[in-house]
């Protein structure tokens, strides 16, 4: 028996211990299946321009652990700044891609990256041409950051900025030689209306993991465990 191994000080601690972690667990449960659900992202207005909120899954608080991102106003984006390759977009887009794409993709996006060693399918390899799930022009590789893939690990990259995503699927164009094929009018001038007609509100999103570790060091910090007695 248990009891034979810890005096009952030693016990009434690891008890109390256990207690904590079911508590945080219990917290976290309730937060991602009660209240999230009703915490969506809300629209906001600019005074000279309408504002259309990042849509997300699950609200402020995400399952995935991504860096945590403070909320930002942004107003629209006049389309040839991004839609035709510049200096400085590709900058940014090389930043996000080494931030965001690299552990599974590789930093060349031959799809070697370590994290991707388990995943199936094996994350894409950005130097060929073929075997594309939304093909390879640059509003596909935009809608894949947008929408993701299902039944894949490519999650949606919804929570970047327009103008972050653009970057970034520039990048990922700019890893393969291969001809990427002419863009669709049609798609292109949807792309240009979506940047120039309304800004984005990026709402403040953390981490599962992040907002685990803050309530448990409150927590902690708030009910600290009493040491345990010196057997006699």
């Amino acid at each position: 028996m248990i009891d034979q191994y810890l005096s009952p000080a030693e016990l009434k601690r690891l008890l109390t211990a256990l207690m904590v972690v079911i508590g945080f667990i219990f917290i976290a449960a309730f937060f991602g299946f009660t209240v999230l659900p009703g915490l969506r992202y809300q629209a906001h207005t600019l005074p000279d321009a309408p504002v259309q909120a990042v849509q997300g899954e699950t609200g402020w608080l995400d399952p995935t652990d991504y860096p945590a991102m403070a909320r930002e106003v942004i107003p629209p984006i006049d389309p040839r700044t991004v839609l035709t390759p510049n200096p400085a977009l590709m900058a940014r887009g090389k930043a996000v891609y080494a931030q965001t794409c690299a552990t599974c993709h590789g930093p060349d996006g031959k799809g070697d990256g370590p994290g991707g060693t388990g995943l199936n399918p094996k994350p894409r390899n950005f130097t060929q041409g073929t075997a594309w799930k939304n093909g390879t022009r640059l509003e596909d590789v935009y809608r894949t950051l947008d929408e993701g893939i299902k039944g894949s690990s490519m999650v949606s990259y919804n929570y970047l900025s327009k103008k972050d995503r653009m970057a970034l699927a520039h990048v990922v164009q700019s890893l393969g030689t291969f001809e990427h094929g002419a863009s669709d009018p049609k798609a292109i001038a949807a792309l240009e209306k979506l940047f120039a007609s309304a800004g984005e509100v990026i709402p403040t999103r953390i981490p599962v993991g992040r907002a685990v570790d803050t309530l448990t060091r409150e927590y902690a910090q708030t009910h600290p465990v009493p040491p345990a007695s010196t057997p006699r």
